[in-house]
């Protein structure tokens, strides 16, 4: 799903211009963003491949990915060659590779979207090849990278910033990612009595993993001050309601975390490739607009301490929502129509 946020605020600024201009979307069978975008009426035709990413340890399943990925291009390059786009644009993710090796090879113009602090597979790929690559993170400088930010701050920023300036109560949100973090649910579950004392209200998001299995555990907390919940559709509407946010660091929660300038601590994902969910949040934390705690480093005491913290001490809270501010380029989608305008003039 992430691969795809940053795609659609583009996608109306496109059309908000243009009603005439044509947008095809090709993506991925696998995960919840085929539902996402079916719902969506910006594209002209949507297409679906069977694709899958590679495992770190050698196996069989690799060869069926390689296998994927071969006939994932002829079908790139068959859809392409029907539709001619001006440009093709991949937002990285397992399916972009192919799509946009295609695209090369029909001599296309093509450009690449980074949400991460660090180069996904694909895009490192892809980065050589392409004519441009859009930055949300300062990688590097060439003549081909354009720093345009992630269009899901633009997206979210327009959409409540009428109701950032909302009274919070004492309450936290815990958001472990779609596949939850059990680690983090674990700790804060066996920290409820210490809420309770400390009168802080929260909001558990478990992931539906974690949900299902700690089911009958999950079912005796009967607290209206205590919620647990397996899945959030919108979680912008959470964190509007936080004091204080818990979180893994992928590229579209920190957009959303920046976007609403919510304080929040930072526990990076220490199970996902190059380590980018740390390095994310350090382009927040090395800017004093957010904490981290290390999942390796995390116990009850400094994790309690820290929420306490962030609740209370509103000389630091001020100082991380204004460096949010200051980070958080609510533009982005209009910056990222530019860089494809110009890419349309230089033909």
């Amino acid at each position: 799903m992430g691969h795809i946020y940053p795609m659609l605020p583009v996608c109306k600024k496109l059309k908000e211009r243009d009603k005439e201009i044509e947008i095809y979307f090709i993506g991925t069978t696998r995960g919840l963003e085929k539902n996402l975008i079916e719902n969506s009426s910006l594209f002209e035709k949507k297409y679906y491949l069977d694709s899958q990413g590679f495992r770190r340890q050698p196996s069989f399943y690799n060869i069926i990915t390689i296998w994927k990925y071969l006939k994932n291009y002829f079908q790139s390059r068959k859809i392409l060659k029907d539709l001619r786009p001006d440009i093709v644009v991949g937002m990285g993710g397992y399916v972009s590779g192919a799509v946009l090796k295609a695209a090369l090879s029909l001599k296309i113009r093509t450009a690449i979207h980074e949400q991460n602090s660090v180069y996904g597979l694909a895009n490192r790929y892809l980065k050589q090849k392409v004519d441009r690559i859009f930055l949300a993170y300062d990688l590097e400088h060439n003549s081909k990278t354009r720093l345009v930010g992630n269009p899901r701050i633009s997206e979210i920023y327009r959409r409540y910033k009428d109701r950032l300036d909302e009274n919070q109560y004492r309450s936290l949100l815990v958001v472990g990612g779609s596949q939850g973090a059990a680690r983090i649910n674990d700790l804060i579950i066996s920290l409820k009595d210490d809420f309770a004392r400390a009168k802080i209200k929260v909001v558990l998001i478990t992931g539906q993993r974690y949900y299902k299995d700690k089911l009958n555990e999950i079912s005796a907390v009967k607290d209206q001050n205590f919620i647990v919940k397996g899945f959030v559709q919108n979680l912008a509407e959470y964190l509007l309601e936080a004091r204080v946010v818990i979180t893994r660091c992928g590229a579209t929660t920190i957009s959303e975390i920046m976007a609403l300038r919510k304080v929040c601590l930072f526990i990076p994902s220490p199970y996902v490739t190059d380590n980018h969910q740390e390095k994310n949040a350090l382009e927040i934390v090395n800017r004093e607009g957010a904490l981290m705690i290390k999942e390796h480093e995390l116990t009850k005491e400094n994790l309690l301490s820290s929420i306490v913290k962030l609740m209370e001490d509103n000389k630091l809270r001020s100082k991380m929502i204004n460096n949010l501010i200051m980070m958080s380029d609510i533009t982005s989608d209009e910056k990222f129509v530019r860089e494809l305008d110009e890419m349309m003039m230089l033909g």
